[in-house]
């Protein structure tokens, strides 16, 4: 009987473990699309406050470093690195976020620019050519999270 309860309180501890991992890993999403969202906008004004974008940016970074993160210890504490190993929508997930992180470089350059320069000259207004590939750059990695969101669902799914 003892047993038992061990058992089961050990298998309850580590699906609530899981449960909040998995709460955790989905807030912090839905925070970076709000980040990614806000810098769209703002980049569409025409003189994007500079400071809230690095801001912003900066948050977005930190967002996913945590999602990355929260998503190893998903991986680790849920269902097992065997069950994820052999997942083609893992591997499509996690090849998707990498491009999503890589798109994000130009950006990230272009504002951590953009803030360099409005320090040494207020009213600073970045050229519209940059503005307009940071916006084209952070709406492909708006659109990119469709298929993302789409292999996560697939992921916990597999096999069908």
């Amino acid at each position: 009987m003892l047993a038992a309860y061990t058992v089961l309180t050990s298998f309850a501890k580590a699906a609530m473990h899981d449960l909040v991992l998995a709460i955790l890993h989905h807030l912090l999403f839905l925070g970076l699309i709000v980040m990614l969202a806000s810098e769209l906008a703002l980049l569409r004004t025409p003189e994007p406050p500079v400071k809230r974008l690095a801001g912003l940016d900066a948050g977005y970074g930190v967002t996913a470093l945590l999602i990355i993160l929260v998503g190893v210890g998903r991986v680790m504490g849920g269902k097992g690195w065997a069950f994820y190993e052999a997942n083609p929508f893992f591997w499509a997930k996690i090849a998707t976020f990498a491009l999503i992180g890589l798109i994000s470089i130009r950006p990230t350059l272009l504002i951590l620019k953009w803030r360099k320069a409005a320090k040494s000259a207020p009213g600073y207004v970045p050229p519209q050519g940059e503005l307009t590939a940071a916006r084209r750059a952070i709406g492909l990695e708006i659109l990119l999270l469709i298929p993302l969101l789409a292999f996560a669902a697939a992921m916990a799914r597999w096999p069908f």
